[in-house]
């Protein structure tokens, strides 16, 4: 039996109101809305008792390279002209993990997310996807193998899909609110080659001509289990001020490889390439010249490479995301807030990070129907980050939109564009 750990953490349940304020969301969210963020806030009485979901749907997609102004200078021109100037320029400014890309998915199930007073039953499905090329793999297509430097041809591809169900409570304390939620996780799939186990190089050189080797394990799964806990406590208002701090997801872990619903509907061997094995690539290249050639060798004494099929891959354990949060929310008028939120990642995989992440929002409801949202954030996997949203309330409906450009607050520097929609309904505190 293989036991195999992965992990990612990300910020994985959002919604357009926590979106619109870039994730300053701590001790903003309120009812269903809070869990995976701060479940203490569901012992904070705003005017509405209950909460129940419509249906969401959140969205973002982005790289970490080309932004649309950087797409425009390089798109259609010749990389070889004044020496080779533009292409140059490309290859400097490629980041040094190579160029990925990110996106993710995020889907409310309509009715089942519901919140009543201070209690909440949630449940998601998420979608999160981390794709891309190597470093030494753009400059190899772009610029052939440089001599005497190694580049690198270490793929990391990733895709991960989960149900996600919680029971959230909190309970007020004196002047404080402490919150909890259970979850339990359902492994969807999980496809992508092991970042521990996979890795690979070429260096050439006048002496020994190319040398290189790599090795690859592609891992997938269909189905598993896993649990995890939220913790979260918050304060009272102090002269207009509240605090808050949370953990999401600790000590959370989805076990591939058991039999869940989707196992029994779905034959893994059928759909999944190589009978759904895991597999395994090995390469070898032996001072390739055409020296050596010319001697007499052979391809396959030069070129070297083992392809694996692997059977006994029954569990694979994947960490789930975890985050630590700070916030601190200010009434600034009566009809306007600011919240604040410093958030800890700890492993820059997926859209974890391994860093602080900085979120600053403002609300206001000066129109009661049309309340309007903007954020900005600073670290993290995106850097920095430009958000906006707003809605229309009318009784008990309530819809909710909002808007983010990654890795730039202006738009033309944009690399990415994250997208939230919400229905829900709510109910008022009955008047005695």
């Amino acid at each position: 039996m293989t036991v195999i750990s992965v992990g990612i953490n990300a910020q994985t349940r959002r919604d357009p109101r926590g979106m619109a304020l870039a994730g300053a969301y701590g001790l903003m969210s309120r009812g269903y809305f809070c869990i995976d963020y701060n479940p203490a806030n569901l012992a904070i009485h705003d005017r509405y008792k209950s909460y129940r979901s419509l249906g969401g749907l959140n969205f973002g997609f982005s790289n970490n390279f080309l932004s649309l102004s950087e797409y425009q200078k390089y798109n259609g021109k010749n990389f070889e002209a004044d020496n080779g100037k533009l292409k140059n320029e490309f290859l400097t400014n490629l980041p040094k993990n190579g160029w990925r890309i990110f996106s993710d998915f995020h889907f409310s199930l309509p009715l089942i997310n519901y919140s009543s007073v201070n209690k909440a039953i949630t449940s998601d499905i998420i979608v999160i996807g981390d794709l891309g090329l190597p470093r030494g793999l753009i400059y190899f297509l772009f610029d052939g193998n440089p001599l005497d430097r190694e580049l690198d041809l270490d793929f990391s591809e990733e895709t991960l899909a989960i149900a996600q169900w919680a029971y959230s409570f909190a309970i007020p304390v004196k002047n404080f609110n402490v919150g909890l939620s259970l979850k339990y996780l359902m492994g969807g799939a999980f496809f992508g080659l092991d970042p521990d186990s996979s890795y690979g190089s070429i260096t050439t050189s006048f002496e020994s001509g190319i040398n290189g080797n790599g090795h690859y394990l592609f891992e997938q799964k269909i189905g598993g289990h896993g649990f995890g806990i939220d913790i979260g406590v918050n304060t009272e208002k102090i002269n207009g001020f509240r605090f808050g701090v949370s953990i999401t997801n600790l000590f959370a872990n989805i076990n591939f490889g058991k039999e869940t619903v989707i196992t029994r509907m779905i034959d893994a061997e059928k759909i999944l390439p190589w009978d759904g094995k895991f597999y395994q690539v090995d390469f070898e290249i032996d001072s390739a010249s055409f020296e050596k050639f010319f001697a007499g060798a052979g391809y396959d004494e030069i070129f070297k490479s083992e392809n694996t099929t692997i059977e006994n891959h029954n569990n694979m354990s994947i960490r789930y995301p975890s985050l630590v949060r700070f916030s601190v929310s200010k009434d600034i008028q009566e009809e306007s807030v600011l919240a604040i939120d410093f958030v800890a990642g700890f492993e820059d995989r997926l859209f974890s990070f391994g860093s602080w992440k900085f979120c600053a929002g403002v609300e206001t409801t000066h129109f009661p129907h049309t309340p309007l949202r903007i954020g900005v954030a600073f670290g993290g996997k995106d850097h920095r980050s430009l958000n906006f949203g707003s809605g229309y309330h009318r009784g008990f409906f309530h819809f909710d939109w909002a808007l983010g450009f990654t890795h730039s607050i202006f738009i033309k520097s944009s690399k990415g564009l994250e997208f939230s929609v919400n229905l829900f309904t709510t109910r008022l505190w009955k008047i005695k």
